[in-house]
């Protein structure tokens, strides 16, 4: 940690019963020097002690009451991480691989703190340790995940969640739903919506001027109406609604060679239509370095692509990678603003 560094990267602890601490350490270890940017974790200090001993990362922990970027406290220690020790007291029960009430409202109590610092701009951007909906829902908090949290305490900002493994990148159309909700909730307002979002995101990012490849729905892309007719009564509406907004965009694409043109480089993002049909390609083309993203948001936030592993979690053996992936990806849109 540098003391003129001027980017503030807010990290939550995510479900302390999960692997996010020790995802979070491991990352920030492999990390380590900071450059041009510092940490500042929203978590339980005595969890990240013992995980730091444990997992034998050469971290030391300061705890802030109020944190404050205008007035930064000189800490000449490279390995001391800020701290905003938010532990959860009641029914307090740590045990890594257990999913509990606690567990979540420690997970919910980590992130909203967060958001409220990244809205008074005393953070550059959030990267959130994966929680449970379990346990979230159990704590009483009744959020499908991160990306609808974020938008409810953002001033209902309509969110986008775009998944990047390298340069693929992919957003939703619809996100946590079932597939027969999805496909009835399409609009040709909704469809363009979403890609006006994944192009400003796109810019926000360092990309000029987007393309966007857009794929249809049905096999083929409906071959000419012979395998349905969504292509022609939603998808090719929204792309004519997008492009008389300026926005550079091609498509229908069938969905099943979709992604291998965007790997081809012709375009820079693809806004599918449903969850999976963007999350099972780039998954399985680099789920260890995958990053979500939280478009649409006043504030920046991304996160590694993989749940809380309540099974793998005793074992301390989690992979960070998607975790260092999901900094390097905030410090960079931190630097782009």
């Amino acid at each position: 940690m540098t003391q003129n560094a001027e980017i503030t990267i807010g990290l939550t602890m995510g479900d302390p019963n999960g692997i996010g601490p020790e995802v979070l350490l491991r990352a920030l270890s492999a990390l380590h020097p900071f450059q041009g940017w510092h940490p500042l974790v929203f978590g339980d200090l005595s969890i990240l002690t013992t995980m730091n001993a444990r997992l034998k990362t050469p971290f030391t922990f300061d705890v802030v009451t109020e944190y404050n970027t205008n007035n930064l406290k000189d800490i000449r220690n490279s390995f001391c991480i800020q701290v905003l020790d938010l532990a959860v007291q009641k029914e307090r029960k740590w045990v890594l691989g257990n999913c509990s009430a606690w567990g979540g409202e420690s997970a919910f109590q980590f992130v909203h703190k967060s958001i409220e610092y990244a809205n008074h701009k005393k953070i550059n951007a959030i990267v959130t340790a994966p929680l449970s909906k379990e346990a979230l829902q159990s704590a009483g908090h009744l959020f499908p995940g991160h990306t609808e949290m974020l938008s409810y305490y953002s001033n209902g900002a309509r969110s986008v969640m775009m998944l990047a493994v390298d340069d693929l990148r992919a957003t939703m159309v619809t996100l946590h739903i079932s597939l027969r909700q999805a496909l009835e909730s399409l609009t040709p307002e909704l469809v363009y919506e979403v890609m006006e979002i994944t192009d400003t995101g796109l810019k926000r990012m360092g990309i000029s001027r987007p393309k966007l490849g857009i794929p249809g729905i049905n096999p083929h892309a409906g071959e000419n109406k012979l395998f349905g007719e969504e292509e022609d009564n939603i998808i090719l509406p929204a792309i004519e609604l997008a492009r008389k907004h300026g926005l550079n965009c091609e498509g229908p694409f069938p969905p099943d060679t979709v992604f291998l043109e965007h790997q081809k480089g012709r375009f820079d993002a693809v806004v599918a239509m449903y969850h999976d049909q963007a999350l099972i390609p780039l998954k399985l083309f680099g789920f260890e370095r995958a990053v979500n993203i939280t478009l649409g948001l006043p504030l920046i936030r991304t996160s590694p692509d993989h749940g809380t592993a309540f099974e793998l979690a005793p074992l301390l053996k989690a992979n960070p990678l998607s975790m260092i992936e999901a900094i390097k990806t905030a410090v960079r849109m931190s630097q782009t603003v």
